[in-house]
């Protein structure tokens, strides 16, 4: 895995340098940065624990810089923010951060600052993806709301796997899940345009 996970960044990277109109420098150190955290977790996560953690951060920051053109003030609504998919999506979210925090910080008790800041930059990526998606101003931005997913998933499983109970199936499907994220995340760049008045006609009437 050390050899072969780095060629997924590095595709993705080429992909959005061919496909997208204007690049994302933001993006391609996103990409770059998730290649570096692979690597050590992949050597051992224990060790260089604090150090992933301040590399998962970066990477989640520049997500979120890479993604501050599809964000406008005209899209905090309320009611869309209060609505109960919203809500709900809120409460799950939580009670999934503070279970897997919970299992897993016996083991890294001397970690919690490094705990705070994966925690806090994930919550945050993961709330700018579905902003993006309840907005519903692009197209596929369904894409974004499929990469928080895999995101939440990842951190998830990734914290139990290497922190509380390993095996390979969980690494096998960390894996492909994070693939999935990536390649959903870097899609959404490619293939997403606003949407028009026409568009939002045809897609509900």
């Amino acid at each position: 895995m050390i050899y072969f996970k780095p060629l997924v960044p590095i595709s993705l990277i080429i992909l959005h340098l061919q496909y997208v109109k204007k690049v994302s420098y933001f993006f391609l150190l996103a990409m770059l940065v998730i290649l570096v955290t692979d690597v050590f977790t992949y050597i051992d996560f224990l060790e260089y624990y604090e150090f992933i953690a301040l590399l998962i951060a970066l990477f989640y920051a520049c997500c979120i810089v890479s993604l501050r053109k599809y964000i406008a003030r005209k899209d905090i609504v309320l009611k869309k923010l209060l609505s109960p998919p919203v809500v709900v999506s809120v409460l799950l979210i939580s009670y999934l951060v503070y279970s897997i925090t919970e299992l897993v910080l016996p083991k890294i008790e001397n970690s919690v600052g490094s705990i705070a800041i994966i925690v806090v930059s994930l919550v945050s990526f993961v709330g700018v993806c579905f902003f993006i998606y309840t907005a519903d101003r692009f197209e596929k931005s369904v894409f974004l709301f499929i990469a928080a997913c895999c995101t939440l998933f990842v951190d998830a499983l990734l914290a139990v796997n290497e922190l509380y109970y390993y095996t390979r199936v969980f690494t096998t499907l960390i894996n492909i899940a994070e693939i999935a994220g990536l390649y959903f995340f870097t899609s959404f760049f490619i293939e997403t345009k606003p949407l028009t008045t026409r568009s939002l006609d045809k897609e509900f009437f």
